[in-house]
């Protein structure tokens, strides 16, 4: 398990990732990040890159990472 901080920045909040949250999840500084609940709604079960324009491959290739990842739960 890896446990996240959250610091209030002025009248935001922000989730502070470790090292190894970044690696695991394969994301670095200025991509957005999208969080989906679980079906009964309580945890927060994937983690999302939005990607870049530029490589048009990209998102099947992260629907895949992400389609696989939820069978393998299963």
């Amino acid at each position: 398990m890896i446990a996240l901080k959250v610091q209030k920045f002025g009248d935001q909040l922000a989730v502070i990732l470790s090292d190894e949250a970044l690696e695991l999840m394969n994301a670095e500084g200025g991509v957005a990040l999208h969080l989906e609940p679980t079906a009964d709604g309580e945890v927060l079960c994937a983690i999302t890159q939005e990607l870049r324009a530029d490589d048009h491959h990209a998102r099947g290739r992260a629907f895949l990472k992400r389609y696989t990842r939820a069978l393998e739960r299963h």
